[in-house]
């Protein structure tokens, strides 16, 4: 049992105190052999420490008579308490004791040597919190791991961020060459990128948007280029409502981007010239129109086909036609200004779009395309050649009431006069 003495040693405490406090007290001497710590007897515990433990009396009795597994004299805890009673400072400890099923953590005093205050408290459902969220954890890096996915944490009230390391192999680096900081990101970017990459960021951090969603570029190590979905969400604010953490994903849809890229292009171009399709340049036409309306501009149409195109074939073949309007459509780019728009209308017939040029000016553009295209060679297979020309129709916009439709229809009149008289020639 122990004596009033004993538990004066504890400390100074006002009356009643221990036996009200809700964490666990053991009030503990050590036993030595040949002045090492093999065991310790109880000699005072508080309500706390069996509702805790779920134990009877205890005082009197030594460890190793109620966890004789916990008697062994290598025993960390046992080791700890001997150190704090031989003068060492307090020390903090965690432990899990099989025979109660419980998890414990607390603190280890020495009021005086040989003695030791244990004050613990239960923290098994804290430890399966923790182990709960570390196989959450786990989890989530097995799904970003499996689904390819590179996640960023950025601690906004730090200034740092850290990333896994798919993040770093999207962009051929590897996860020991990422730095913690936004800097590295934000150099990363494709500088026609970066300015709204991170106005889309800002706009979530300051509450102007739930979510940030973007697609942008990012430059990869071997100097290309890889397209990346970037989403993100605030994750916490403080108490006046500033952003402290945000976190994201980035996916690479380098692959999709590349294919909606050709799609795009194959819905606008023509694929045996190069030129735009019909579909297209009408597009574009109109939309010229309406511009050279408003700002009161010219606009011209020039339309223009292979003269005896059906010859060629007839004689040559489709494969030496295709060649004929390769060459012609070759030729007549090489001559036009940027501002201009080539597309195939169909079969051998084209049409060229003049923006701000008059019907004079177009008349010369076409002129020096017909003797462009009556000077490109087309060489044959059996070291021959075709001598190929082609006629033009030109038409100018009469007035602020005129339309596609009526442009077209006397660009094609103005074509079949320059045929009817003798074709390789302009006619407006």
């Amino acid at each position: 049992m122990a004596t009033t003495e004993d538990l004066s040693r504890i400390g100074e405490t006002p009356d009643g105190l221990l036996e009200h406090l809700l964490n666990g007290v053991a009030y503990c001497r050590l036993l030595y052999t040949q002045g090492r710590a093999h065991d310790f007897l109880y000699l005072y515990t508080n309500p706390a420490f069996h509702a805790l433990t779920g134990l009877g009396r205890v005082t009197g009795r030594r460890v190793s008579e109620i966890l004789p597994e916990f008697s062994a004299t290598d025993s960390p805890f046992l080791q700890m308490c001997d150190r704090v009673a031989r003068g060492g400072a307090p020390e903090p400890f965690e432990m899990f004791v099989a025979a109660w099923g419980q998890w414990y953590s607390g603190r280890v005093y020495g009021p005086q040597a040989g003695h030791f205050v244990a004050v613990f408290d239960a923290t098994t459902g804290h430890k399966r919190t923790e182990f709960a969220l570390q196989e959450s954890l786990t989890q989530l890096r097995f799904v970003l791991e499996g689904s390819e996915l590179g996640f960023w944490d950025w601690d906004i009230a730090n200034g740092t961020v850290e990333r896994n390391a798919q993040w770093a192999n999207m962009l051929g680096y590897t996860h020991a060459e990422l730095q913690t900081t936004t800097q590295q990101w934000s150099d990363f970017v494709h500088p026609e990128d970066r300015a709204r990459a991170w106005d889309s960021i800002f706009a979530v951090v300051e509450g102007r948007s739930a979510a940030h969603k973007l697609e942008y570029r990012m430059l990869h190590k071997d100097g290309g280029v890889r397209w990346i979905l970037d989403q993100a969400k605030v994750m916490q604010r403080d108490a006046q409502g500033r952003a402290t953490r945000m976190c994201g994903t980035h996916t690479d849809i380098t692959e999709r981007k590349l294919l909606e890229e050709e799609l795009t292009r194959q819905a606008r171009v023509d694929e045996l010239t190069g030129v735009h399709n019909r579909r297209f340049f009408m597009a574009r036409a109109e939309s010229e129109l309406r511009r050279a309306v408003r700002y009161g501009k010219p606009l011209s149409l020039l339309m223009l086909d292979v003269d005896h195109f059906k010859q060629i074939n007839d004689s040559h073949g489709h494969k030496v036609g295709d060649a004929a309007l390769q060459t012609l459509t070759a030729t007549c780019q090489s001559a036009l200004r940027d501002i201009d728009v080539l597309g195939r209308l169909g079969g051998e017939e084209f049409a060229v779009l003049l923006p701000e040029t008059d019907l004079g000016l177009a008349l010369t553009v076409a002129e020096r395309l017909r003797a462009a295209v009556a000077r490109a060679p087309l060489p044959l297979e059996d070291g021959g050649s075709v001598q190929l020309s082609a006629s033009f129709g030109v038409a100018s916009m009469l007035g602020a009431d005129d339309n596609l439709d009526a442009l077209l229809g006397r660009a094609d009149r103005a074509l079949y006069a320059a045929k009817d008289s003798g074709r390789n020639a302009v006619r407006s």
